[in-house]
């Protein structure tokens, strides 16, 4: 059974645990005790949180992080607690001094859910920058902060996601145009377990400007899915994304996979931070792991693709992060 309630702004305890990375037990004791959260009660008794509660619980979590308990915390008050929530300070840092007045408007149209203004600051800097250039100037360092200020309880997730959501429909957009014929094909693809869509998404994009009729197949993607794509359609290569560490033993299984599944068929190569730790092993079994979207460019030669791969740039800018 789900843990999402029928109301899709409902979410019971053990969603919210998963999302928040905090315990049942804790949330448990941070309502009974502290009186923190009040989760309303379905018909059937389970409690049922909205999306402010799991970002207020979020930003709980973040304080204790910073070393506050949470005896202080209750002491302060919910009401002042949510107040502070509400004014998390943003790190421009990693944003260039050019785009902050920008960047900070985008986050107050992303925390009013402003769908209409948020799309019309999009296609603004798009056109006037290009897609390439607005995703590595401001877009993905926007999309990076906004996913730390959720992190932190600065941000809802429907707030995240009325940015996210659109850069990945643009994007999707764009791959909808019929390539030319002729072109070689290559599969993208998020491993299994991942939903991470803008990196592989961009990825996508990118091929179809340097020739390659590329394919996004979508996030969670199971191998027995990519075998059955290279049955139907033969394609030179195949790209996954990996953005979380999937550990050891699950790496192990996919390198199976890969070897036995996909490999025998085209060329495979990896990106993500999940697949970074493990450069060396997947090395052993000729894949290559991206560092930064942007060394998909190196690939503009459908064959020779393992000179090319042999080629990456270390000083390539856009991260798979984003």
């Amino acid at each position: 059974m789900s843990n999402i309630a029928n109301d899709s702004q409902k979410f019971r305890i053990k969603s919210v645990a998963s999302t928040t990375g905090l315990s049942t037990h804790v949330i448990r004791k941070w309502e009974e005790r502290y009186q923190l959260v009040h989760p309303q009660r379905g018909s059937n008794g389970y409690r049922l949180f909205t999306d402010d509660d799991i970002q207020f619980l979020l930003y709980l979590k973040s304080q204790l992080d910073h070393g506050e308990s949470i005896g202080q915390l209750a002491q302060a008050g919910e009401h002042e607690l949510r107040q502070s929530m509400n004014h998390v300070p943003l790190d421009l840092s990693g944003i260039a001094p050019l785009y902050w007045n920008e960047t900070q408007d985008m986050i107050r149209l992303a925390r009013d859910q402003d769908v209409r203004a948020i799309t019309a600051m999009l296609e603004k800097w798009i056109n006037h920058m290009g897609l390439e250039k607005a995703l590595e100037d401001i877009i993905f360092p926007l999309l990076r902060l906004i996913g730390e200020l959720w992190h932190q309880g600065g941000m809802s997730l429907r707030g995240e996601q009325s940015v996210s959501r659109l850069v990945r429909q643009h994007l999707i957009n764009i791959l909808r145009k019929e390539p030319l014929p002729g072109e070689p094909h290559a599969f993208i693809a998020c491993v299994p377990g991942d939903f991470h869509e803008i990196a592989p998404l961009t990825t996508a994009v990118l091929l179809r400007g340097l020739g390659w009729h590329s394919i996004y197949l979508g996030p969670n993607v199971s191998f027995e899915m990519l075998e059955m794509a290279l049955r139907r359609k033969h394609a030179q290569l195949v790209i996954l994304a990996c953005n979380l560490d999937p550990g050891e033993k699950i790496l192990q299984a996919w390198l199976r996979n890969i070897t036995q599944q996909l490999q025998p068929s085209c060329a495979v190569m990896v990106g993500g931070p999940g697949f970074k730790p493990y450069a060396p092993i997947l090395r052993t079994q000729n894949i290559v792991c991206f560092t930064k979207i942007q060394d998909v460019k190196t690939l503009q030669q459908p064959t020779g693709l393992a000179e090319s791969a042999m080629a990456l740039s270390p000083s390539s800018f856009i991260s798979w992060r984003s």
